[in-house]
């Protein structure tokens, strides 16, 4: 197959080229290093397109080449333009290569595995019949992945979701030098802040056209997911309600989703509309974020809120967004946060669901007053909490009220 022979450059050059492994390496290399090399488990990658995933498994086969891995024995192949079956894949490459794959130790990377039909039963049949393969996969269909892992490799893997860049790899990156110390490279990373919410991807931080960046993330992110990844996967989409909606979401970052009144104003059923937002979150293009209640069943009924995935992708159609909506979208996306509460006329932006709720309030300001948070302060009361959180745009400080302390954190510190 000559795919194979184009993909793994090294069988015949014993090295990878510094375009497919660049030397930049993102702060999760050294975990995703780590399990691979550590663990006999599946590594399953997953990630919004062009965050990088590629480049770390080029990365990851580069360290192999280093510790003295035999080039023939290190397998390659991605899906995004051709889709064969792994036994298939198998069978050329000992063609080819003369590597005995069923008894030999072989390292197999599969990029853009959701693109294969029933992939993870396939890759579960390797794992359990060939403990001499150590896999990788990754896919840009995220959620699909990460459903199908949990389904049928459960106990067999470790999955890592690779997110756009953090404020310190973006600063690396455009700067070319280590940044360790938010305070002591200050004025440059404030010179580069807005720029960083705009293009927070590897390709693209040193680019100053913002037409040639809207028209990238539009093109090679946002429909590339709409007009490929979902259309390959699922079989009753539909593309016009799907561009519409996610041109709302996008619009209105931070939008209350009320899908009585949606299904009405597109004249689709209620069902049709929840799948269509399922697909758009699949695509991690949008992420929704549930009004938190105790009970599952409550959580549910309440009306959630509607996310873009990260605010570059608002940004690449609508250059103008509110300043505080686009705040509480990276603080979302950079911890990974999944509820908000509102109860009445009350509503707190966040909550941090760890070994303790955490509230959390996201202010476009410098300056904050404790009689601008008396909702938090209401929250802390009510359920008995002794600690929240405002990332804000100030200095860091905390703030004791009786038994409660809130905590004020920059936000570029979050982000850092």
């Amino acid at each position: 197959m000559e795919e194979l022979l184009i993909q793994n450059e090294w069988w015949e050059k014993e090295e990878i080229s510094k375009e497919k492994a660049l030397p930049y390496k993102r702060k999760i290399f050294g975990e995703i290093r780590d399990i691979f090399l550590g663990y006999r488990s599946i590594l399953v990658l997953t990630g919004l397109r062009r965050v990088g995933k590629t480049v770390l498994i080029h990365q990851l086969i580069e360290e192999l080449l280093k510790r003295g891995v035999d080039p023939k024995h290190i397998l390659y192949f991605s899906f995004d333009k051709l889709v064969e079956e792994p036994i298939e894949i198998l069978k050329a490459y000992q063609r080819i290569t003369k590597i005995d794959w069923r008894n030999e130790r072989v390292y197999l990377f599969l990029d853009e595995i959701q693109k294969l039909q029933d992939w993870s039963s396939k890759i579960k049949l390797l794992y359990d019949t060939l403990p001499n393969l150590k896999i990788c996969i990754s896919g840009s269909a995220s959620l699909m992945v990460e459903r199908e892992a949990i389904g049928n490799l459960a106990g067999r893997y470790f999955g890592l979701e690779i997110m756009p860049l953090s404020l310190q790899e973006f600063a690396e990156l455009y700067y070319e030098e280590k940044m360790d110390s938010l305070e002591l490279h200050k004025f440059k990373i404030d010179a580069i802040f807005n720029d960083y919410i705009e293009r927070p991807f590897p390709e693209i931080v040193k680019w100053k056209s913002k037409e040639k960046v809207q028209e990238y993330i539009r093109s090679l992110v946002i429909e590339k997911v709409l007009g490929s990844d979902i259309p390959e996967v699922f079989k009753r989409v539909n593309i016009s309600l799907l561009k519409s909606l996610a041109e709302i979401f996008l619009r209105n970052t931070g939008i209350v989703l009320n899908i009585e009144d949606l299904s009405k104003d597109f004249h689709v059923h209620k069902l049709t509309l929840k799948d269509h937002l399922y697909y758009l979150e699949f695509g991690k293009l949008i992420k929704i974020v549930k009004n938190y209640r105790p009970s599952i069943m409550a959580e549910s009924r309440k009306m959630p809120k509607v996310y873009a995935f990260h605010p570059s992708l608002s940004k690449a159609y609508f250059a103008e967004l509110d300043k505080g909506r686009m705040y509480e979208n990276l603080i979302m996306n950079m911890l990974k946060l999944n509820n908000y509460f509102r109860e009445r006329d009350k509503e707190i932006d966040f909550l941090k669901r760890n070994r303790e709720m955490i509230p959390i309030e996201v202010k476009a300001k410098t300056n904050v007053k404790i009689k601008e948070l008396r909702n938090l302060i209401w929250f802390l009361k009510k359920f008995e909490f002794r600690k929240g959180l405002v990332i804000y745009e100030g200095e860091k400080r905390k703030e004791k009220i009786n038994n409660m302390e809130i905590d004020f954190i920059p936000i570029k510190e979050i982000l850092f």
